[in-house]
C-alpha cells in the first residue's frame, strides 16, 4: 500500500511542484511529439489556425505553438488534428 503525504512548504520552495508524471514509471508517461505536418495538413485544407483552434477548443497560441514544433501529448495533437478534414495523424505526428 502506497502512503501520499502532503508535502511542506520548505520542500515546495526547494524542489518546486512535483508533476504527476513523476510518479509514473517512464514506460507509462505521457508521450510527447511534434506536430511537423499539422500547419500542412491545415493549409492543404484550407484552414486558417483560428478556425482549427475554435473547433478543437484551443487558443490559436496552442495551435501556433504546435505547427512551431514545441512537444504536446499525443491526445493533444490527435485533438488538433481530428477537425482537419482527410488528416493523417501519422503524417503530422513526428516521433523523432
Amino acid at each position: 500500500m502506497v502512503t501520499w503525504s502532503k508535502r511542506s512548504l520548505a520542500d515546495l520552495q526547494k524542489h518546486g511542484p512535483m508533476r504527476a508524471t513523476q510518479k509514473v514509471p517512464a514506460q507509462e508517461r505521457p508521450t510527447y511529439y511534434r506536430a511537423v505536418g499539422l500547419q500542412a495538413a491545415r493549409e492543404a485544407a484550407g484552414m486558417t489556425q483560428a478556425e482549427v483552434a475554435d473547433l478543437c477548443g484551443y487558443s490559436v497560441g496552442v495551435i501556433a505553438s504546435m505547427e512551431a514544433g514545441t512537444a504536446y501529448h499525443t491526445a493533444s495533437i490527435s485533438r488538433a488534428a481530428s477537425v482537419i478534414p482527410g488528416h493523417n495523424l501519422s503524417l503530422i505526428r513526428d516521433e523523432g
